[in-house]
Formats: structure tokens, sequence, C-alpha cells
């Protein structure tokens, strides 16, 4: 979607207002730099910059303009599918194990990108098998453990 710079200006402005505002929270100990001067100067630069964008955009006009790919159901359904395998994964994988629901999910969207049934099983395994097996046995990575990583 192409938004004007008046709309993602305000956006980012507020997104940096908030860490801003979040950063002042933050434990200050005694001594120098406290852990809240990083976020609170990235959240005022992102609000300055962002309403600097924003003013500059009000010449630009209001429009939004939607992309050429929302007319491709294939585009659609990766996009609709992502917060899905997300959220799939983060309420199963504690009770199943990684592999057994990594493998699934990039296997799903594989086939819907397009690929054939045997390249699609491929790229499971070694998408959703070989690299959650790296990250716990070579990285010392934890992820959820369950049905196959026991048996391996």
């Amino acid at each position: 979607m192409r938004l004007p710079d008046f709309w993602t200006g305000a956006a980012f402005a507020a997104l940096g207002l908030i860490i801003a505002v979040l950063a002042t929270s933050l434990h200050v100990p005694a001594g120098a730099a406290s852990p809240r001067l990083f976020p609170l100067l990235i959240g005022g630069l992102m609000g300055l910059m962002g309403m600097a964008i924003a003013i500059r955009g009000m010449s630009q006009g209001f429009r939004i303009e939607l992309p050429t790919w929302l007319g491709s159901r294939r585009q659609l359904m990766l996009v609709a599918y992502l917060p899905v395998a997300i959220a799939a994964f983060a309420l199963l994988a504690p009770d199943y194990g990684t592999i057994a629901i990594a493998l699934p999910i990039v296997v799903v969207h594989c086939l819907i990108y397009g690929l054939a049934l045997l390249p699609a099983l491929g790229m499971g395994v070694v998408a959703g098998g070989l690299i959650p097996l790296a990250f716990t046995k070579l990285l010392g990575i934890p992820l959820p453990h369950g049905i196959i990583e026991g048996l391996l």
C-alpha cells in the first residue's frame, strides 16, 4: 500500500513518542548513563523525524493508493498465512515441539507459494527440521522440545 508521507510520518512520530514515554519508566541507577537514555534518544529522534516527514507530506495530499499485488489471490493468501502460521507456532510448539510444528508450517507455506509437493516437503525438512536442530544442538538456543526432538 502506498501511503502518503503524511500518514507514514504521523505513524513514525507516534511510535517514537510511545518509545520515549515508555523509556521514562525505566530504572535510573546512580552514575552516568541509565538504561533509559538510549531508548529516550531514539524515540525522541523518531518523533522529530516523523513529524518532519508528516509536515512535508501535507503538501502531497492524503490519497491512499492500493498496491497491484492485492489483485493476486496467491499474494493475499501468503500475507494472510503469515500471522496464522505465527499464531499456530506460538500456541502449538510448546506442547508438540518446534520441529513437529515448524515442518508443516513451512510445507504449507511452500505449497501456497506454488512449489510442487516434493520440493515443498524437502524445504519443510530442511527449514522446519534441520534449522531448529542447528539452533538447539550447535548454537545452544533453547526451542520448545517435543516428541521429535526427544527421539533425536
